[in-house]
């Protein structure tokens, strides 16, 4: 019986018990050691914060009434981003096909199962019971991903080749690994181009190869990488240069109220209940895409490039229902 179980199961056990139950009673039911039985009660108490004591004149375990009572799962709440922030890295790393790199990571595995069976509902885990969708994931070759890997662990340079998707034709790089990030159901890792002397960003789903080297990489500063990395909107490096002013409709701004579009944002409430925001970016490709998706219930009020980028594409779009 896996661990997980166990304490599953011992947790109904002394919740649901009116009276104490014995070492010996716990351990026959269980079909365990008296050893294992005790590292359970300590997991119990430690970990996920139940209240089970030990009745020394009735010589059994048992776990106090207000907690038995109460239909709230036992254990510390997790608020919206550390629950969704923990299902992510959990996914991430189970679709990890097997090899040396998922064995590598079992450990880190467990312990994100852990924290996420901290409360306990019944017999079931919360991270079967909560579902984290990551819709179009990409597939990543697993060799170039631990190529990849291997060079930010190592800091050593990659070689690789690369198709974009604005271009048909391949090229061959040699690049500084300095950060890989998850985004959108992609992975994209940011490092130092030598043939471009600057940073680039790019999306491993497009590395056609990845060859680690000996060769030492010319790491970044961290507060530079922030700078490039952090400051523009979306994926694409590059210092924020424009501002974009967005005016939502009334309908529309109850729901993008709550919506965090850059972490250096700007929101202004209107009379009849719009909203206008105020998004810092240097790319237009994902913050066009972004606007799109509201269609009507948005405008762009400024930049004019922007402004025109957006009212042509979907110009066109509408052309195709004429």
């Amino acid at each position: 019986m896996a661990r997980y179980e166990r304490v599953a199961e011992i947790y109904d056990l002394l919740t649901t018990a009116s009276e104490p139950i014995a070492l010996e009673s716990l351990c026959s039911t269980l079909d365990a050691s008296s050893a294992t039985v005790k590292r359970l009660v300590r997991f119990l108490r430690e970990q996920l914060l139940v209240p089970v004591e030990f009745d020394r004149e009735k010589r059994g375990y048992v776990v106090g009434k207000v907690a038995r009572d109460s239909p709230r799962p036992v254990g510390p709440a997790y608020d919206s981003r550390e629950l969704s922030a923990l299902l992510t890295a959990y996914d991430l790393l189970d679709q990890i096909p097997p090899g040396l790199f998922r064995k590598e990571t079992a450990e880190a595995r467990l312990r994100l199962k852990q924290l996420l069976y901290r409360r306990p509902t019944g017999r079931g885990e919360l991270k079967d019971r909560v579902r984290l969708q990551m819709p179009q994931n990409r597939r990543i070759d697993e060799h170039r991903f631990q190529a990849v890997l291997t060079s930010l662990a190592t800091e050593k340079r990659l070689k690789i080749t690369y198709r974009s998707r604005t271009r048909q034709a391949s090229q061959t790089r040699v690049v500084s690994p300095q950060r890989l990030t998850f985004y959108r159901s992609n992975w994209y890792l940011a490092a130092w181009c030598h043939v471009r002397s600057d940073l680039r960003v790019f999306a491993l789903d497009r590395v056609i190869t990845a060859d680690l080297t000996p060769i030492p990489a010319h790491m970044l500063a961290a507060k530079t990488l922030d700078a490039r990395l952090s400051t523009g909107y979306g994926i694409f490096e590059g210092e924020a240069d424009a501002v974009a002013v967005l005016k939502f409709t009334a309908e529309s701004a109850r729901w993008v109220a709550d919506e965090e579009w850059h972490p250096q944002q700007r929101q202004e409430r209107l009379e009849d209940g719009g909203l206008l925001l105020h998004i810092p970016y240097r790319h237009t490709t994902e913050l066009s895409m972004d606007i799109q998706r509201y269609g009507a219930e948005v405008e762009v009020l400024s930049p004019p490039d922007l402004r025109k980028l957006v009212a042509d594409s979907l110009a066109r779009a509408a052309t195709q229902y004429a």
